[in-house]
């Protein structure tokens, strides 16, 4: 259900319930006020639930509607990885993170434009497949070397397994 609609339910069945409540205790007592509160309750439940049902939709694609990427996790970090072509970018943010670093100028100028550049259609830096293992190969990072390990197995190799499989490669 849209939300504008499940926005005017519940202001009719509130405006109802307040009305049957008004009413109740204005001409009834005290005592059969409290007797027609679960009556607002029942005219109010259904909306909340659908209102409460479409929050979580939405919140759940939320993380997913920023970038067409995929995500992937290294010790315990998410990793935003964008399929450009048959190439794989790596956001640079994220693989920074594992190594406990934070991205500088200096990168722009240690590496070369195919290795670390702007992802195509995002806001974001990133590592190219070269880029990364370049970076990864002279990181004296204690994950360093597993991570590279990682990126080739379970996420190059993968990603030219799905290319493969679609006729692409």
């Amino acid at each position: 259900m849209e939300a504008w609609r499940i926005a005017l339910l519940f202001v009719v069945r509130l405006a109802v319930s307040a009305g049957i409540l008004w009413l109740v205790f204005r001409y009834v007592g005290m005592i059969s006020f409290l007797l027609a509160i679960p009556i607002a309750g029942v005219l109010l439940a259904k909306p909340i639930i659908l209102a409460g049902e479409n929050w979580l939709e939405w919140a759940q694609r939320q993380p997913f509607e920023n970038w067409n990427g995929n995500y992937y996790e290294f010790a315990g970090v998410q990793i935003r990885v964008y399929p450009v072509g048959k190439a794989l970018w790596f956001a640079d943010t994220d693989v920074l993170k594992v190594l406990g670093r934070k991205p500088t100028l200096m990168l722009g100028s240690t590496y070369d434009v195919h290795e670390y550049n702007l992802i195509p259609d995002t806001k974001l830096h990133g590592f190219s497949e070269e880029g990364i293992e370049k970076l990864l190969r002279n990181s004296d990072h204690f994950d360093a070397r597993r991570m590279l390990i990682w990126v080739q197995r379970e996420v190059v190799k993968q990603h030219r397994r799905k290319l493969e499989l679609a006729g692409l490669a």
